[in-house]
């Protein structure tokens, strides 16, 4: 029948050698029988690409897979996004954004091989077993995995969602002491600020061309380990974890101060302590946000991640209020350059660009990851002119008065300055205590990836155990209070953070790992740039470092 002759066959087998006629019939399977002619030479073409997509396999480098400190790191970052929270979930159908792209990725191999043990069997040498996969199960090998007869869900972020992501990591209380730069190194600030903005993108982007080398580099740690080995790991996962901790000191600092310009109290007595003030609050702070420290399921709270960009578009609608409203005005002047504060510059504006601890969540959460630097760009175009728009008008309305927190030099009758002060507070009520109907989340967001990677740390009899986890998180909140009571300047703190550790997180670290893992891969105009920024990296650092420290020294 020359009709049939005509027809594929859509299903594989694999059989024994001694087969030889199923064997040929299913060689010359596609043979027109009415023209003589058939698919052979087809076959032998498809046969050849087959061979040549498997030398390019081979010169793939391997997976990169790590069973090295720290493994909980991407667990305990994913909250920082929005594809962690409940509240987005529930807009995606009922597949919970709990789960990381790469980890739906992951499961589904793992339901894809499962799936495959159950049916397939291992052919033998000396046997005579054959397999049969059709299409059809294929297919309902996809049903499995989706869900038999449920729509289509969309994983992953979209290109909207990402730049919320992004814009809501970088958009934090550094925000507060831009204006602050233009009084302390003059109007070149703002130069500075530009140039640490497309720095600090080039090194975004240079990070999703790390993940991108080797299949498996999915954290910032990966990274650290795919160029430098275990120790790069160790050292790229020391400085994240340092930098996450001084983060919640500022957290501490920013409060007493905030809460002592709503409500000053005199220096008084307590439990045997002589306390102002600003000890006062920052003690309460801690109290208060304790209970959500000794949670063990944060993404009850991980919706508070997006509200980074919520207050900081309240602070910058406060101040216009201020400006224009509130009579403040627009009248002061500056210099154009004070040299002895460059340094103080450079760590502000290092501090307000660093996410890139948490870019690699995000290159991850994305649904399409070829979006990711067009993200990257508009997040740092939308930084750049919320941190220069603030620095602009916060030095204008208040000029050589600016202090080291905007909200500070807001008038403190003002209806407009008490809910910017406020705003700073990132409040949620929930109803723990009597004594506090509104606490914080955001400080336990920023400490349990550190608590996580003490606890890998511990053997797991201890680690394990109530008394440990409650007793370890007690002692880390203590200490933020203790270093905040013994550096209670935030600007210099803020500039040191920024100066050290920022720094290497977002501009040495990243062009030393591409060099590194790219190799002679990377291209020439790559290879300069990544070194020049490495050199401007620590040139930075250094002049950043010494100077916030000897201002600190000079202020104790």
């Amino acid at each position: 029948m020359a009709g049939d002759g005509k027809q594929q066959s859509f299903e594989c087998f694999f059989v024994n050698s001694d087969e030889d006629e199923d064997t040929n019939s299913k060689t010359f399977e596609g043979f027109d029988a009415g023209t003589g002619t058939g698919s052979i030479d087809e076959d032998h073409a498809a046969a050849a690409d087959d061979d040549n997509d498997k030398e390019e396999e081979d010169e793939k480098p391997p997976s990169f897979y790590s069973r090295q400190w720290p493994q909980s790191y991407k667990q305990t970052t994913d909250s920082y996004t929005i594809s962690a929270s409940p509240a987005f979930g529930i807009l995606r159908h009922r597949l919970s954004y709990g789960h990381s792209f790469s980890e739906i990725a992951k499961d589904e191999a793992a339901a894809k091989a499962s799936f495959l043990s159950k049916q397939s069997y291992d052919v033998e040498k000396n046997g005579s077993t054959s397999i049969l996969v059709s299409w059809s199960e294929k297919a309902s090998l996809h049903e499995q995995l989706l869900g038999v007869g449920e729509p289509p869900i969309a994983r992953g972020c979209s290109l909207f969602q990402t730049i919320f992501n992004g814009v809501n990591v970088m958009a934090g209380v550094g925000l507060l002491s831009t204006p602050v730069t233009i009084k302390e190194s003059g109007w070149c600030s703002l130069a500075i600020l530009f140039l640490f903005a497309v720095i600090c993108f080039y090194t975004g982007f240079l990070m999703k061309e790390c993940f991108e080398s080797r299949e498996g580099i999915i954290t910032y740690p990966d990274i650290g380990e795919a160029a430098f080995g275990k120790y790069g790991r160790l050292l790229i996962s020391i400085i994240l974890y340092a930098e996450l901790y001084s983060y919640c000191v500022e957290f501490i600092i920013l409060e007493g101060d905030n809460l002592t310009s709503l409500f000053p109290l005199p220096g008084f007595g307590w439990a045997g302590l002589k306390l102002d003030s600003v000890h006062f609050y920052g003690i309460i702070t801690a109290m208060v946000v304790l209970p959500t420290v000794l949670l063990r399921d944060l993404q009850v709270i991980s919706y508070l991640s997006a509200g980074g960009v919520v207050a900081t578009l309240v602070i910058i609608v406060c101040l216009v209020l201020l400006s224009t409203v509130d009579g403040v005005g627009l009248s002061n002047s500056g210099q154009l350059v004070r040299w002895n504060g460059i340094p103080f510059a450079i760590g502000v504006y290092g501090f307000c660009f660093s996410g890139h601890a948490v870019f690699p969540n995000i290159y991850q959460s994305m649904a399409d990851k070829k979006q990711f630097t067009k993200a990257l760009s508009v997040c740092f175009i939308l930084c750049f002119l919320m941190y220069g728009g603030v620095a602009v008008i916060g030095y204008l309305m208040f000029g050589p008065s600016t202090l080291s927190q905007i909200t500070l030099n807001m008038p403190a009758n003002s209806v407009v300055s008490k809910v910017a002060v406020w705003t700073t507070f990132f409040l949620i009520p929930l109803f723990y205590h009597l004594f506090a109907s509104l606490i914080s989340c955001t400080y336990a967001l920023l400490m349990n990836p550190l608590a996580r990677s003490i606890e890998e740390l511990i053997p797991s009899t201890i680690s394990s155990s109530c008394w440990f986890y409650a007793l370890l998180r007690l002692v880390l909140v203590a200490s933020t209070v203790c270093i905040a009571f013994v550096l209670p300047f935030f600007g210099l703190v803020m500039a040191l953070i920024g100066s050290f550790l920022s720094i290497l997180v977002a501009v040495i670290m990243p062009a030393l790992c591409f060099l590194k893992i790219a190799g002679k891969n990377a291209t020439r105009t790559q290879m300069i740039i990544s070194s020049t920024i490495v050199a401007v990296g620590i040139v930075s650092a250094g002049f950043g470092t010494y100077s916030s420290l000897s201002k600190l020294a000079n202020e104790r």
